[in-house]
């Protein structure tokens, strides 16, 4: 049986939507050392990029509102039980200063449900409408969303979604700074292990029994 999803497309008029608070410091983990991508996609229907990407030439850069949350967006899109320990060591950690907030949509705040939204919004594994919102909302004047986050089955990690030209930025937005280095394994490991998540190491051998006789 086909259930229709309660989570409508952006109306026309989002004036007084809920604007997100400030919040001091974001969090991104990444392959790479360059913390300001933007991801794109060619249209709203494309089965890849994430769920807020915009069309191009617009983007998208995703960003946890803490380190266990950046975790959850890197680590925890699918479930996982175990994460090499031999990933954590890969990856970039960059640690964003916000001095000043940019004016930031809040999906999740009670008053958006006035709008025509669910928490479909955060979870729905059809990025069509999602997509439709987010340029909704950066065409009424928003410069990101806040959202939760599918990978966190208690529904309280939270990040936000930053609109830009598609493609790497050389620097951090307006009011933003950035410090980027290694992720510390162990505050990691710890907030992993919290989640039900084991970190261990690659085998290098693999015991092999013989076949009975």
């Amino acid at each position: 049986m086909t259930v229709a999803s309660g989570l409508a497309e952006p109306p026309a008029d989002l004036d007084g939507f809920p604007e997100a608070g400030h919040v001091p410091e974001l969090h991104r983990l990444s392959d790479h050392p360059g913390a300001w991508w933007f991801a794109s996609v060619d249209t709203v229907d494309d089965d890849g990029g994430g769920r807020f990407d915009r069309v191009r030439p617009r983007g998208t850069c995703h960003l946890g509102e803490s380190l266990d949350g950046a975790l959850v967006e890197k680590l925890l899109r699918e479930p996982a039980k175990v994460v090499a320990a031999e990933r954590l060591a890969e990856l970039f950690h960059a640690t964003v200063t916000v001095r000043k907030t940019p004016r930031t949509a809040d999906l999740t705040a009670p008053a958006a449900t006035a709008f025509g939204l669910n928490a479909e919004i955060h979870s729905c594994l059809d990025y069509r409408l999602p997509r439709l919102w987010a340029a909704a909302l950066e065409r009424s004047g928003f410069r990101g969303l806040r959202h939760q986050l599918r990978g966190d089955v208690a529904g309280t990690a939270t990040g936000r979604a930053l609109f830009g030209p598609a493609g790497l930025a050389s620097r951090a937005p307006a009011g933003m700074s950035t410090r980027i280095g290694g992720l510390d394994r162990g505050e990691a490991e710890r907030l992993l292990h919290a989640r039900g998540v084991t970190v261990l190491p690659i085998p290098t051998a693999v015991p092999i029994s013989p076949p009975p006789t």
